[in-house]
């Protein structure tokens, strides 16, 4: 009898810690939310929302493969001689790090012109989150381009 009443203890004891009610609740929503804000700050050349989401110890790996920090990052989306028309991410991703930290990427398309000439990028990335201070605030940004489309007698 005592060995049936330790296995039903344990058998409770299995199930509250795998209720979701007891597991923290996803920061999914305020993430994303803040992915938004970013993209559309850098959409809109929003420097001082930029600076506030942007990490003092921000890293970036541009698509050209040069690494950057938060001055360089401010630099290239506060241009004055670049106009974006559009920024766009497809396929998003988001992946839940813990309780303060997470990724947001997808495949992402920016536009517009520098110095009066046309540009478009089309590229995958991914933007690291962390909650500091009670705002989710980007650490780390990873760039990567598609390779160019092969000519078509290849």
């Amino acid at each position: 009898m005592r060995l049936a009443w330790l296995f039903a203890f344990l058998l409770t004891l299995t199930a509250c810690a795998t209720t979701p009610s007891g597991a923290p609740p996803s920061n999914r929503d305020a993430v994303m939310a803040a992915s938004r804000a970013f993209d559309n700050a850098q959409l809109t050349k929003d420097r001082a929302t930029l600076e506030r989401m942007l990490a003092r110890d921000y890293r970036i790996v541009f698509s050209s493969g040069r690494v950057g920090d938060r001055a360089a990052f401010l630099a290239n989306f506060t241009d004055p001689t670049v106009e974006f028309s559009a920024i766009h991410v497809d396929d998003p991703y988001y992946q839940d790090l813990g309780r303060d930290a997470a990724i947001v990427g997808g495949v992402g398309t920016i536009a517009g012109t520098q110095n009066g000439a046309p540009f478009r990028e089309h590229f995958m990335f991914a933007d690291t989150f962390m909650r500091r201070d009670g705002q989710w605030v980007a650490i780390y940004t990873q760039v990567t381009p598609f390779a160019q489309a092969r000519a078509a007698a290849q």
